[in-house]
C-alpha cells in the first residue's frame, strides 16, 4: 500500500473501509477525523483529541510535525484516516497539502524506528490531485487506480 508514499487516496467509503479493517488486522492503530468542516483552527483542536496530544500543543503545523513524531506506537504503526478531505482542500488549499507533508515526512522517520504511519484521505471528488509530498505525488488505491473505478 506504501509504494506511492505513505498518503493513499480513496473515493468510495466501501473500499476505504475494507482497507482500514486490513490494516487493522495487521495490528495498527487507527484514528479517524473527519474533515468536512474544518478550518485550520478546528483541525489543530480535533487532531489534538484524537491523537491525544501533550496540553502544551502548540496548534500549528510545526507543533502538528513535532507532536505527530513523539507519537509511539504500541503496535505495527498508526494509520490517520481523513474523510471528506476535499471539503478540507476547498477551504484550506495550502494548509490542506501542508499536513499531508508533515505525514509523508514522518512517515520516513516512523520508518527508522522501524514502526509505520499511514494516511488514508478519503475524497467525494473522484478527480481530486495532491500536488507532491514529501518527494511523492499521493495515488489512489488499487481498487480505484483507474479513472474508470471512480466512474470518470
Amino acid at each position: 500500500m506504501m509504494l506511492n508514499g505513505s498518503v493513499v487516496l480513496y473515493n468510495k467509503s466501501s473500499i476505504l473501509e475494507k482497507d482500514i479493517a486490513l490494516i487493522k488486522a495487521e495490528g495498527f492503530e487507527v484514528a479517524r477525523v473527519d474533515c468536512a468542516d474544518l478550518d485550520e483552527g478546528a483541525f489543530h483542536k480535533k487532531i489534538a483529541k484524537t491523537l491525544m496530544f501533550p496540553a502544551y500543543y502548540g496548534e500549528n503545523l510545526n507543533a502538528f510535525d513535532d507532536c505527530l513524531s513523539d507519537i509511539e506506537p504500541e503496535k505495527t504503526g498508526v494509520l490517520l484516516v481523513f474523510e471528506n478531505y476535499d471539503k478540507f482542500l476547498a477551504k484550506n488549499p495550502e494548509f490542506g497539502n501542508d499536513v499531508l507533508e508533515v505525514i509523508q515526512v514522518n512517515a520516513w522517520r516512523f520508518l527508522i524506528r522501524e514502526n509505520v504511519l499511514m494516511s488514508f484521505v478519503q475524497s467525494n471528488d473522484p478527480e481530486l490531485l495532491i500536488p507532491a509530498i514529501g518527494g511523492m505525488a499521493p495515488q489512489w488505491n488499487d481498487a480505484e487506480w483507474f479513472d474508470k473505478a471512480r466512474g470518470l
